[in-house]
């Protein structure tokens, strides 16, 4: 048996069989297999032509800059006492807070452009504008 190599690379060529085992099939299905084996398809079963899914941009590490007003959030000690005195309460509100919160505020709830204070003890926190 003389090997041939195959003319085209990227095409793998159908799987040898050990002689002897193998049982001839019609002419007609055969001659088909080999032309479906290597042709290379360029319309799906649908009807559809093969198009290669469009890549997505990967987002940037860094957001764009923008013109929306900015808030600066700094720790204020005045915060974290005020925090101090609420978990101590067991109560939340404090006279030195704008906003009072158990468990992590709601950036939404506070003004944009800002310099806003926060401080935190254990679950209570205080944020002051």
């Amino acid at each position: 048996m003389t090997r041939v190599p195959p003319t085209h690379p990227s095409v793998s060529p159908a799987p040898r069989q050990p002689a002897g085992t193998a049982t001839p099939e019609p002419a007609s299905t055969a001659a088909t297999g080999a032309t479906a084996a290597t042709a290379k398809p360029t319309e799906e079963p649908t009807g559809k032509a093969h198009t290669k899914p469009a890549t997505k941009p990967k987002p940037s590490a860094t957001p764009p800059p923008t013109d929306a007003p900015t808030t600066s959030w700094y720790t204020s000690p005045a915060a974290t006492d005020a925090a101090r005195r609420m978990s101590a309460a067991g109560t939340v509100g404090d006279p030195a807070c704008t906003l009072s919160a158990v468990g992590r505020p709601d950036p939404a709830l506070v003004p944009r452009e800002s310099r806003i204070g926060i401080g935190h003890h254990g679950t209570y926190w205080c944020l002051v504008w």
